[in-house]
């Protein structure tokens, strides 16, 4: 599927690696950039809060406004002069509840890109924002690691192949990229015996006919957990993108036993695109 528009949250500090690389994204796919700077609103503080000074919220309310327009100024700098054409909006989002502007401009995007949540410099609701956008968006969810410097030109990219429905929807969502990629590597773990032949056949002709010649790494019985050994293989690799299906279970799996998505999360080290 090509790439036409791409919509970035912005960061409330720091130096918006997202907007950085989704400006790099939509000038490799001459994608339009909208650049979202939310806007959390003041209400939730008000409320749990207790009894505040007279001039609190309108303080409150002037911290917001300037944390918007931080996060605005860092989109447009990385933007201006970078050739691609884009804008930036403001979304309204209220801490603990939802994200519905956020998310209908997110299923009006073709790609979606969001830092991964950084632990020292939290930013509000991150990782339920990630998984509402993963699970609901219905498009792919570019998540990029807050620790990231290098310039985004996915050259060698590795598929994580279980055969499910969201790793279908993330081949067909990034297709574009594996199509421009110099190598495709599809990484399987399964976690007994090794594919069938026919299985593999089937793979390697699906992306032949999109012009795509692939490595198959397999591995089986492997020691450890899934996402260890997939971003082991990634890194063995030298992968610089990682596409994946996200939350291959329900919303309450996920919650009760973890996952292959969550660690993969948390330990990225290369932007990784999942879809659901």
């Amino acid at each position: 599927m090509s790439i036409k528009t791409v919509v970035t949250l912005t960061d409330t500090s720091g130096d918006q690696v997202a907007s950085r690389v989704a400006v790099e994204l939509s000038k490799f796919t001459e994608a339009y950039l909208i650049g979202v700077a939310a806007n959390y609103e003041t209400s939730f503080y008000l409320c749990t809060a207790g009894p505040m000074p007279p001039d609190y919220e309108q303080k409150l309310q002037e911290q917001t406004a300037a944390t918007v327009s931080n996060a605005l100024a860092g989109f447009t700098k990385h933007l201006e002069g970078s050739g691609v054409s884009g804008e930036a909006r403001v979304t309204n989002i209220t801490l603990g509840g939802t994200f519905e502007e956020l998310m209908h401009l997110g299923r009006l995007s073709d790609v979606t890109v969001i830092r991964q949540d950084d632990l020292v410099k939290p930013e509000p609701m991150r990782s339920a924002i990630i998984e509402a956008m993963v699970f609901d968006s219905g498009v792919a969810t570019l998540v990029v690691p807050h620790t990231y410097e290098k310039t985004f030109s996915p050259k060698n990219i590795a598929v994580a192949w279980d055969g499910s429905g969201p790793a279908s929807h993330a081949v067909h969502a990034s297709m574009s990229m594996l199509e421009a990629a110099e190598n495709v590597s599809v990484v399987m773990i399964t976690p007994n015996d090794d594919p069938k032949h026919a299985d593999l056949s089937d793979i390697r002709h699906y992306f032949e006919r999109h012009g795509v010649n692939i490595h198959l790494e397999v591995m089986s019985n492997i020691s450890g957990s899934v996402s260890e050994a997939l971003l082991n293989t990634v890194d063995r690799l030298n992968a610089d993108m990682l596409v994946m299906g996200g939350y291959s279970h329900s919303r309450v799996a996920q919650y009760l036993f973890g996952g292959a998505t969550r660690s993969v999360l948390h330990d990225m080290q290369i932007p990784v695109l999942m879809t659901h």
